[in-house]
C-alpha cells in the first residue's frame, strides 16, 4: 500500500476510498425507472381511471374524480356544514359572492328606515329614550 491509504482510517462515516464515489460520477447512473413518476402522477392516472355507477336504473361509467365530487355535493346538500363550507371554498366563484356579501353586511355605515323603527319599538317596549335613536338617525344621514 501506499503512504496516503495507509493515513486514512475506515470507519463510521468514512468508507474505504475504493467504495466512495468518484468525482463526475453520478451516484444514480441509471436514474429513476421511466414508469415510475412519483405520487401525484399515480393520484392522476388512479383518479382517471373509470368505475361503473348506478343511477336510477341505469350505469354509467365516470371517472373516479367525478364520483367523489359527485359524492362531495351530495354530502352537502345533505346538511353537512363542514363539507358545504368546503364546497364554497372550492367554487372560487360562490365563495367570492359570499365573501363580499358578508363584508358589506359587516362594513355598511347606514341603516335603513325599518332598522330604526325596530330599534324606536325596543326601546319604547324596554323603557328606553328615542331621543337618543334620532339623534343617530340625524348623525347617518350626513347632517
Amino acid at each position: 500500500m501506499s503512504d496516503p491509504e495507509k493515513d486514512y482510517e475506515v470507519g463510521y462515516g468514512r468508507p474505504p476510498k475504493h467504495t466512495q464515489f468518484k468525482k463526475g460520477q453520478s451516484g444514480n447512473p441509471k436514474g429513476r425507472p421511466k414508469g415510475a413518476k412519483g405520487f401525484n402522477a399515480s393520484l392522476q392516472r388512479e383518479l382517471e381511471t373509470k368505475i361503473t355507477v348506478r343511477e336510477g336504473n341505469r350505469e354509467v361509467k365516470i371517472s373516479k374524480a367525478e364520483a367523489a365530487a359527485r359524492r362531495f355535493v351530495a354530502t352537502a346538500l345533505k346538511g353537512d356544514m363542514k363539507a358545504l363550507a368546503l364546497l364554497a371554498r372550492f367554487d372560487a366563484d360562490l365563495s367570492g359572492r359570499l365573501d363580499s356579501d358578508a363584508e358589506d353586511a359587516a362594513l355598511s355605515d347606514t341603516a335603513e328606515p325599518v332598522d330604526y323603527d325596530i330599534l324606536r319599538h325596543l326601546f319604547a317596549e324596554g323603557g328606553g329614550d328615542n331621543a337618543t335613536i334620532d339623534e343617530v338617525e340625524t348623525d347617518n344621514d350626513g347632517s
